[in-house]
């Protein structure tokens, strides 16, 4: 679903059409980093005009649409896409049509609501439809009695007769495939797809699974499909944003509970079985350690196959009901990094504090120091240089140094660097650089135009490879236009992708 948290109807305020519309081409798509993908999505499904809006069309909208159907979300690409064009329509049944033909449900049904709240006499159209949204919201007794009213009409229309056959199958009334259905309107043809039926000539090419992302997110929800086909579409939309959390977790919980052994599972084989039943154990058992044991394992089977920062939105609730304990400081590392990838720097720091006397729990070296540095950019206060401690403990000639310092300035904690060579505090910008455009459009108060900005000189799912001096003037002119969090909840994402 789209990210919550609409960024003002002034977005684009303050730019020409012409430069945003050579910026969006230039956002990262799909996008798997969490904080990222929230911020670009919030960005391309705000309700904005920009200046070269004109009669309700936007230039910027099928770039917009485009974005969001390469990211995955092909339900909001569509209601963007076809947005101004319902938008000018003046006939209901018209809207209702276009909408239900682009399986755009949530517009159709909304006109459908404005048509009946109305009080207007209903043709048999709308009688229809009305029956149609019932089923799709899954008001079934709602559904199941507009059609006994529908019966007892006594229609001799064939069109009738035909919905009437396919309604009581898709409300479940009866188990009967209709040998036939002659010439469909929009909503015979919208209740031939959820029945499953096939479709006529063109029609049936219109409404193929979508290719690219958003496809695993239609077999995800295919009912009709094997559990384990629609529960690895759902790890994949999962990864995506196109999935909530509790989805995957229902899917897991529905796969068969096998025998895995968490403190064992490390050494297990990656599978979608041994996924679902470390979910299993962690969303069932009442004991912390037991708890611990399913998430820590969970984890380290995620960071073995990159997967790390989704699956830490997915275990990060079950650790945070874990109350930190001496007794458990063996998951103190891994319940830390989970807490600052949450945004809970504090909690975090007492994580680390049952282990002051105990570094002994950490497994390599420098583990500590980088943890430590990990809660630096997530917020916790401390002194001195936390990456020179991190690369002294460690050993590490990590090339990503200046990433880590960037990080910090970033988020506006400098350090005065120990490392000779290192990522200078305060950089300077040079003029025509990408952070120089940045920095200009977010002085500018051009909020869109410097998010967008910032969100490509990042580069999403590669964001370890972004110019340093380009981050971290990413990162402070998002904080600079009111993004604060976003930009420290970002660049806690990236130390951990760049391993922390």
């Amino acid at each position: 679903m789209p990210a919550a948290g609409s960024l003002g109807p002034d977005l684009w305020q303050g730019s020409e059409v012409s430069r945003l519309m050579g910026l969006l081409p230039r956002l990262p798509a799909p996008v798997t980093v969490p904080g990222l993908r929230d911020l670009q999505l919030r960005v391309l499904t705000t309700q904005a005009a920009s200046a070269g809006a004109t009669e309700g069309l936007d230039p910027l909208q099928p770039l917009r649409a485009d974005k969001l159907h390469q990211m995955g979300f092909n339900e909001a690409a569509l209601t963007l896409s076809q947005s101004g064009v319902v938008s000018m329509a003046t006939d209901p049944l018209e809207v209702v049509s276009h909408a239900l033909q682009a399986n755009d449900n949530a517009t159709a049904c909304q006109q459908v609501d404005q048509v009946l709240a109305g009080n207007q006499a209903l043709d048999p159209f709308f009688r229809r439809a009305i029956i149609y949204c019932q089923i799709v919201r899954g008001q079934n007794d709602a559904a199941s009695l507009g059609l006994g009213l529908l019966r007892e009409s006594g229609s001799d229309e064939r069109l009738t007769k035909d919905f009437i056959a396919l309604a009581a199958l898709a409300n479940s009334e009866t188990k009967r495939m209709p040998k036939s259905v002659v010439e469909p309107d929009q909503i015979n043809l919208a209740l031939m797809r959820i029945v499953g039926m096939k479709l006529p000539g063109a029609e049936a090419s219109a409404v193929a699974v979508p290719t690219g992302p958003g496809g695993v997110l239609t077999i995800a929800r295919d009912a009709a499909r094997p559990l384990p086909e629609r529960a690895a579409a759902a790890e994949q939309a999962f990864r995506y944003g196109l999935l909530p959390a509790s989805e995957l977790g229902q899917l897991y919980l529905q796969i068969p509970a096998g025998n895995a052994d968490p403190v064992t599972a490390i050494g297990l084989a990656d599978t979608l079985e041994l996924r679902a039943q470390l979910y299993q154990a962690a969303e069932r058992v009442s004991q912390p350690a037991m708890r611990a044991r399913a998430i820590d394992a969970a984890l380290k089977k995620a960071r073995q196959r990159g997967d790390y920062l989704n699956q830490a939105e997915l275990y990060g609730r079950f650790a945070d009901g874990i109350a930190p304990g001496h007794e458990l400081a063996w998951f103190a590392p891994e319940a830390a990094r989970l807490m600052f990838l949450a945004g809970k720097a504090d909690r975090g720091g007492y994580w680390l504090n049952t282990v002051a006397a105990n570094p002994g729990v950490f497994a390599r070296p420098g583990e500590r120091e980088g943890v430590e540095l990990l809660g630096r950019i997530a917020g916790l206060g401390g002194q001195g240089d936390p990456v020179a401690d991190w690369r002294q403990a460690s050993g590490t000639t990590n090339a990503r140094i200046d990433l880590f310092y960037a990080l910090l300035s970033g988020v506006g904690a400098p350090v005065a660097s120990t490392v000779a060579g290192s990522f200078p505090a305060d950089p300077v910008v040079a003029p025509g650089s990408a952070s120089a455009e940045i920095a200009a459009a977010a002085a500018g108060k051009r909020r869109g135009e410097a998010l967008v900005l910032a969100l490509a000189a990042i580069g999403g799912d590669q964001a370890i490879a972004a110019d340093p001096a380009a981050l971290a003037t990413a990162l402070r002119s998002l904080a600079a236009i009111g993004h604060a969090a976003e930009a420290r909840r970002i660049a806690a994402e990236i130390a951990v992708l760049a391993g922390l």
